[in-house]
C-alpha cells in the first residue's frame, strides 16, 4: 500500500475544498438539509470526481484528509463508510464498481445479524444501502426499506432504518472485521477534529476583534491560554492520525495501535478543543446562524459513535499488556532507523539496573563521553568542516530518543548542541578556536546563568549589569536556579549592558566565561529531586571582553538561539516518560488482574489515556525539533506544544503511577521489590521541575498565544 504521493494529496484536497465550497459551502447546511438532498447531490459528485474510488488504491491518506475537510464544514459524506464496505467485499467486482459509480451508496452501521432495524444511522437519507457488521466476523449488504427521522444531537438527523433484501454477504473473518472498525473509527476521529479545528479558528479571530474592558478579548491571558489548550489538543492529534495513516500505509503490524491511539486522545481533545472554542466566542456563536453551533453537534455526534465500535482486541491498556506490545515507534526515516541500530548496540554496555543513583553522580558519566566523543556523537550537530557529523535532525533526534530511554546521560553533548551551536554562528575566530576543541570533548562543565530573582521565564527584563572598563565588563547581580553551578568551570551568562534600551530586551550582552576569578560565589540549594542547583553572587565580577558571544547589546538573538535548542532537548524527556510506561508495563504484566483488574477496569482506562498522552506528546516533540532544526519557526509554535503536553504529562504520571500501584510505588530503589525501581517516585517529585524549567508553561502558552495571531 502506497497512497498518493505529497503532489497528488496537495491536489486531491485541494480539490475537495473546491467542490465543498459551492456543494456544502458552510456548516449551516447541516441544519437545512432535512432530506439529504445536498448531500445526495455531493455524494453523486464525489463518485464523478474519482472520490468512492480511493480503497482500489489504498489510499488511506486521501479519505482521512477528505474527513477532515469535510469536518470542517460539519458535511456527513460517508468517505470512510465507501471505503470500509469496498474493502469487506472486495471479492464481488460488479459491487465494487457499483459502489464506485454511486448506484449503490452504502452506510456502515453496527448490528445484530438477522436484526431488520438498525438506529442511529448517519446519512441514511442519502444512502441507498446499509452494511451491517455484526460480532460474529460477517459483514451484510441489505437495502434501505424505509427511514424514520431520529430527531436529537445530530444535524443532519441520525434514522432508524428498516432494511429491506440481503444484497450481499461477506464472511469476511475476525480479522478483516476489526480492521474495519479500526478504520472506521479512525474516519470519525479525522471528521471531528476537522471540525473542532474550525471551530478553534472562529474562536481565535474573534479574540482578535471582539474588544471587552478596552482591550481584545484575546489579550485576557484565561482567553488566550484557552486556546493554546485547544490547539494544542488538535495539533497532537493530527499528529497521531497522521501517523496512524502512515502505519497503515507502510502494512506495520501495529497499525491498529497506532490508530487506536489516535482516537484515545484525539476524542477528549476535540470535545475539550470545541468547548474552548464555544466559550471563547460566548453569545456570538451560540445562534444558530453561527456556523459553531452545527461544528458542535458534528463533534459531538462523531465522537459518541465511536463506541458503537468496540474492537476484540480491547482498549489501548488491554492490547499492551496482554500482548507485550509497546508504543510504536515513530519512525524517522531508513537511515536515522539504521543508525538507531547503531547508538543503540553502543549504549548498551553503559546500561545498568539503577534507576536513580545514576542520575546525581559523576560515576561511568567521564567513560561514557569519552567514548562518545571518540565516536563523533557529542559534535554529531555540527558542520562537518567544523569538526562535526553535519548530522541531520532525524540522527539527532535518535541519540537524544536512546539516550534518554535508558537513563544515560552525556552532560557535555548539550553544550556543543547549544553552546557550540551559537558559537559557530556568533563566536569570533579566536572563540572559535579556543572554545570549540574544549567543548568537543564533552568534557566542558558550564551552567546556564539566566535566571533571576525577579525575572524567572522574563529574560527579557533580566537586572545583572555589566558595565565596560577598558577592555573588560564588571558585572553585579545575582543569578538563580543554576544547575550544576557548583561542579561547574564555566557559566553561560546574560547581562544587561544597556538599561535605557527599549525594547528591553535590546539592551542584552552574552559572555561565556571562567568562574574562578574574584567576585564569583555560589550557594548550593537542594531541590524537591534531590539535585544541587544554586545561588550566583556577582560583585564587580571581571570579564574580558574576548569572552563576549556577539554583538555588544545583540545578545537577545544568542540567547533565543541558545534556548530554543535548550527547550527542544528539555521536551525530549518524552523519551523518558516512554521508559516510565514500559516500567509500569513490565510490573503490570506480572500480575495484570491483580493490580489493574480486569477489561473495562479504571485503572486500565488510566494507562490508556496516559499511553495516548505519552503518543502525542512524542509527536509534538519530533514535529517541534524538526521545525525548529529546519526553518526556526519550530521556536514559538511547534517547540512550546511539545513541552506543554509533555511536561503536565510527566506530572500526571508520577501521580498515575502511585494510584496504579499504591504505597509501594512511593518508594525509593534502594528497596527490594520496590514497582519501577524507585523511578515512578523519583519522577513524581522531578517532575515540577519540568514544568517550570526553561520556562513555565504558562510562558509557553503566551508564546504560543502570539503565534496563534493573538494580541499582547
Amino acid at each position: 500500500m502506497t497512497g498518493l504521493t505529497t503532489e497528488e494529496l496537495i491536489g486531491f484536497v485541494e480539490s475537495v475544498d473546491g467542490t465543498i465550497s459551492r456543494a456544502w459551502p458552510t456548516a449551516r447546511v447541516a441544519g437545512e438539509d432535512d432530506n439529504g438532498e445536498v448531500l445526495t447531490e455531493l455524494w453523486k459528485t464525489a463518485s464523478e470526481l474519482g472520490w468512492t474510488d480511493l480503497q482500489k488504491s489504498s489510499a488511506l491518506d486521501a479519505v482521512i484528509a477528505a474527513c477532515e475537510r469535510l469536518g470542517r464544514v460539519a458535511c456527513p459524506l460517508p468517505l470512510m463508510d465507501i471505503y470500509v464496505t469496498m474493502l469487506l467485499f472486495a471479492s464481488d467486482a460488479r459491487l465494487v464498481e457499483q459502489v464506485v459509480t454511486g448506484e449503490v451508496r452504502p452506510v456502515v452501521v453496527a448490528g445484530v445479524a438477522g436484526v431488520d432495524v438498525v438506529k442511529y444511522v448517519e446519512s441514511a437519507f442519502s444512502a441507498t444501502h446499509v452494511v451491517v457488521i455484526d460480532q460474529v466476523g460477517a459483514a451484510t449488504l441489505r437495502t434501505v426499506d424505509r427511514v424514520t427521522v431520529t430527531a436529537g444531537l445530530a444535524k443532519p438527523d441520525w434514522s432508524e432504518v428498516e432494511l429491506g433484501r440481503v444484497v450481499a454477504q461477506a464472511a469476511a473473518g475476525d480479522a478483516l472485521i476489526e480492521d474495519a472498525k479500526v478504520l472506521l473509527r479512525l474516519g470519525l476521529m479525522a471528521r471531528a477534529i476537522g471540525a473542532a479545528q474550525r471551530s478553534l479558528e472562529f474562536s481565535i479571530e474573534h479574540a482578535k476583534d471582539r474588544v471587552a474592558f478596552g482591550k481584545p478579548i484575546g489579550a485576557f491571558q484565561a482567553v488566550a491560554h484557552r486556546t493554546v489548550d485547544g490547539a494544542t489538543g488538535i495539533a497532537a492529534t493530527l499528529g497521531l492520525v497522521n501517523e496512524a495513516v502512515k502505519s497503515y500505509l507502510a502494512n506495520r503490524p501495529n497499525w491498529h495501535l497506532a490508530s487506536e491511539l489516535a482516537v484515545e486522545f484525539g476524542g477528549p481533545a476535540a470535545i475539550s478543543a470545541q468547548f474552548g472554542a464555544h466559550h471563547t466566542l460566548a453569545a456570538q456563536g451560540f445562534f444558530e446562524e453561527h456556523e459553531m453551533p452545527w461544528l458542535f453537534r458534528r463533534v459531538n455526534a462523531d465522537i459518541v459513535h465511536l463506541d458503537e465500535w468496540k474492537l476484540a482486541e480491547g482498549e489501548v491498556a488491554d492490547v499492551l499488556i496482554e500482548s507485550d506490545q509497546h508504543l510504536p515507534l515513530l519512525e524517522l526515516g531508513e537511515e536515522a532507523e539504521a543508525f538507531r541500530r547503531e547508538v543503540a548496540a553502543f549504549l548498551k554496555p553503559y546500561e545498568h539496573d539503577e534507576a536513580v543513583d545514576h542520575l546525581f553522580g559523576e560515576e561511568g558519566h567521564v567513560e561514557l563521553t569519552r567514548a562518545a566523543a571518540e565516536k563523533g556523537y557529542i559534535t554529531m550537530s555540527w558542520p562537518v568542516e567544523a569538526g562535526g557529523m553535519g548530522a541531520s535532525v532525524e540522527k539527532q533526534m535518535v541519540i537524544a530518543e536512546e539516550m534518554s530511554y535508558r537513563r544515560l546521560m552525556l552532560p557535555g553533548k548539550g553544550g556543543a548542541d547549544m553552546l557550540g551551536t551559537v558559537i559557530l554562528r556568533h563566536g569570533t575566530p579566536e572563540q572559535r578556536a579556543r572554545f570549540l576543541p574544549l567543548i568537543a570533548t564533552g568534557e566542558f562543565p558550564f551552567y546556564l546563568g539566566y535566571s533571576e530573582p525577579e525575572i524567572g521565564s522574563d529574560l527579557a527584563n533580566l537586572k545583572t549589569r555589566a558595565v565596560r572598563d577598558g577592555d573588560e565588563w564588571v558585572v553585579n547581580g545575582r543569578k538563580m536556579w543554576g544547575s550544576g553551578a557548583h561542579v561547574a568551570e564555566w557559566i553561560w551568562l546574560a547581562t544587561r549592558t544597556d538599561p535605557e534600551a527599549v525594547p528591553s530586551h535590546a539592551g542584552i550582552t552574552v559572555f561565556l566565561t571562567k568562574v574562578d576569578r574574584p567576585g564569583f560565589e555560589i550557594q548550593k540549594h537542594r531541590a524537591l529531586s534531590g539535585e544541587i542547583s544554586c545561588s550566583t553572587f556577582l560583585d564587580d565580577f571581571r570579564i574580558p571582553d574576548a569572552d563576549r558571544i556577539g554583538d555588544v547589546n545583540g545578545g537577545w538573538k544568542v540567547i533565543t538561539e541558545a534556548l530554543a535548542q535548550e527547550r527542544v532537548m528539555m521536551a525530549n524527556f518524552a523519551s523518558a516518560i516512554l521508559r516510565m510506561l514500559d516500567d509500569m508495563l513490565d510490573e503490570v504484566r506480572r500480575d495484570p488482574f491483580g493490580i489493574v483488574g480486569d477489561r473495562g477496569s479504571a485503572k486500565r482506562h488510566l494507562i490508556t489515556e496516559l499511553a495516548a498522552r505519552l503518543q502525542a506528546a512524542r509527536g509534538l516533540v519530533n514535529a517541534s525539533i524538526r521545525a525548529t532544526a529546519t526553518s526556526g519557526g519550530g521556536v514559538r509554535l511547534e517547540a512550546p506544544l511539545a513541552k506543554i503536553l509533555a511536561s503536565v504529562l510527566h506530572e500526571d504520571f508520577g501521580e498515575a503511577a502511585l494510584r496504579i500501584f499504591g504505597p509501594a510505588a512511593a518508594l525509593g530503589e534502594h528497596l527490594p521489590g520496590v514497582p519501577g525501581r524507585g523511578a515512578f517516585e523519583y519522577n513524581l517529585r522531578l517532575s515540577i521541575m519540568q514544568v517550570v524549567g526553561g520556562g513555565t508553561i504558562d510562558i509557553q502558552k503566551n508564546l504560543v498565544a502570539r503565534s496563534l495571531g493573538l494580541p499582547r
